[in-house]
């Protein structure tokens, strides 16, 4: 018999009886030989375990009525329903243990007065102490109030509970007291958050998010209000200080009577699949460049030209200004002799005077600054360019930033304007906005997936017909948002298709023309800032998609 201390003086130790067929019994069913006892030691020392392996003695000590939960082996056999039966009579919630792969018995256990079961697989060690936490715990609460007979049988609400955990058994779960800290850890959390077998109990969860004032403070707001959150995202501090990204979910954990007494919080690292997301990212942008290099480089070399043809002729202008300067020198050295010559200087001011009249000194100092100034003002244009394409290939940080919605758009439109400045009319409505607190890059690889999906429908439209392509980039502020608009006079999208065009690798484009993420993509970025996605389409008539961007630090999880 393994027993725990009791630590506590305000409370008595609970005590756990477990029922298990003899090792050779028990090796020859499905599972084997199971350690329970060690699966349940990690409930703390104030619990107290008994391991019965003969169903005599099991009986008699549940007919003494100490037993406050009672575990018992499917592999016990036949004696096991007579067992099932005396801790019902005992009052004493038995947890069954399945090993069959049916459903049937653990139905018929239920039928029988079982309060839950756990199938032996390879969550087993974890899920069993959470189950028998969860009976303990009600156990307590009710011995708290003298009500022990309240016990019952609650098999629905142990079944909705019990498939909330099976759900998430692979993410990190812990449950937390109504003072914020922790009652239980499974293994998983005390490896997300770095922390040794044991050493979470009793911790403090507003550690894990300094800086953070309460009400953002996801599982604090479930313990105050109640309130449920499904998949927000976090960024969690490890005990080694280690800033780690989290999706978490919170719900408040009840009693019988529907009085909260604590919340359990299920959370997973993301730190993987932010690395993913972010080389998918990072490949879809530089992706999108190489649509538009043709395009790029030609704009770029419509400056390159000019600037190359300039400095060809300044070249030639600086041989016609050294033809001038060397009879200006010829000139000042007669004009600095002991004894000057006046035929001599004469001469050569006469050859300086014809020299200027040779090279045209006058236009040539006119063109030269014309020419300086022209190259000046497309290297300005290739930096620009250069400028864009850098903020737009660099890869964005984890952090929000306050964004010119305006300026991200505009720089954006700069770049793929370069693919489609022949063919398509670029109208531009921007209204004066407030700094929105975004992912910056994130939402510039938005418009662009925008503004080419919008070039395309246009192509695709001017093959069959005659047409003068036009987008439209519009933004205001409605309310408490802000809205993009881009919209073009393209081919539209069929209504019987319009529901399906946000999902992952669907495109009605030409095979090897489109992967059918670019949208898919957009769609979950803009609503990872917070925001939301709409789309307004005629077929023949042209398509408009709206950004809507929340004007907070971010959206509501």
């Amino acid at each position: 018999m393994a027993a725990g201390e009791r630590t506590r003086s305000e409370q008595a130790a609970l005590r756990v009886l477990i029922v298990e067929p003899p090792e050779e019994e028990a090796a020859r069913q499905p599972g084997g030989v199971l350690d329970v006892a060690s699966a349940l030691r990690r409930l703390g020392r104030e619990i107290q375990l008994e391991v019965h392996r003969e169903p005599a003695v099991a009986l008699r000590a549940m007919a003494g009525g100490h037993a406050d939960l009672a575990v018992l082996d499917q592999a016990l056999g036949d004696r096991f329903w007579s067992l099932l039966d005396a801790a019902g009579s005992a009052a004493a919630p038995a947890l069954v243990v399945v090993r069959a792969s049916d459903e049937a018995f653990a139905l018929e256990a239920y039928r029988a007065g079982a309060a839950d079961c756990v199938r032996v697989g390879s969550e087993f060690g974890d899920l069993l102490p959470i189950a028998a936490l969860e009976q303990l715990r009600r156990v307590r609460h009710i011995r708290s109030k003298g009500a022990a007979a309240r016990l019952g049988k609650r098999v629905d609400d142990l079944k909705r509970y019990n498939e909330h955990i099976i759900q998430n058994m692979n993410s990190a779960l812990v449950v937390i007291d109504p003072g914020a800290r922790v009652a239980y850890a499974n293994p998983r959390a005390e490896r997300v958050l770095g922390a040794e077998p044991g050493e979470l109990e009793d911790e403090d969860v507003r550690r894990w998010f300094p800086g953070l004032p309460p009400e953002e403070i996801l599982p604090l707001r479930t313990l105050e209000d109640g309130h449920r959150f499904r998949g927000a995202e976090m960024v969690l501090t490890r005990l080694d200080g280690a800033l780690i990204p989290i999706g978490l979910s919170c719900s408040p954990l009840v009693d019988s009577e529907g009085v909260r007494e604590g919340a359990v919080a299920i959370f997973q690292d993301l730190t993987e699949i932010k690395q993913l997301q972010r080389q998918v990212l990072q490949t879809e942008k530089m992706a999108s460049i190489g649509q538009l290099a043709a395009g790029v480089a030609h704009e770029i070399n419509n400056p390159m030209g000019f600037i190359h043809a300039n400095l060809c002729q300044l070249s030639e202008y600086l041989d016609d200004l050294q033809k001038v300067w060397d009879r200006v020198d010829g000139l000042r050295t007669a004009a600095r002799r002991e004894r000057i010559d006046g035929d001599e200087v004469r001469r050569a001011a006469a050859d300086l005077e014809a020299m200027i009249g040779e090279v045209d000194a006058a236009f040539l100092l006119n063109d030269f600054g014309t020419a300086i100034r022209e190259s000046l003002e497309g290297s300005g244009r290739i930096r620009e360019i250069v400028r864009d394409l850098r903020a737009f290939s660099h890869q964005d940080t984890t952090q929000r930033a306050p964004t010119d919605v305006n300026r991200a758009l505009d720089s954006t439109a700069h770049i793929v304007w370069t693919m489609m400045r022949h063919s398509v009319v670029l109208t531009k409505h921007y209204e004066e906005l407030p700094p929105v607190s975004c992912f910056p890059v994130q939402l510039q690889q938005v418009f662009m997936n925008l503004l080419v999906n919008a070039y395309q429908a246009i192509e695709a439209r001017a093959e069959q017909e005659e047409l003068r392509g036009e987008i439209q980039l519009h933004t205001e502020v409605q309310g408490e948002e802000v809205v993009v608009r881009v919209s073009d006079n393209g081919t539209g999208i069929d209504p019987q298709v319009l529901g399906r065009i946000f999902d992952p690798f669907f495109t009605t484009k030409q095979v090897g023309v489109g992967t059918g993420l670019g949208l898919s993509t957009s769609f979950n970025l803009v609503q990872q800032q917070g925001g939301s996605l709409h789309v307004d389409s005629e077929p023949g008539r042209g398509t408009t998609f709206e950004v809507r961007l929340p004007l907070g630090e971010e959206g509501d999880p």
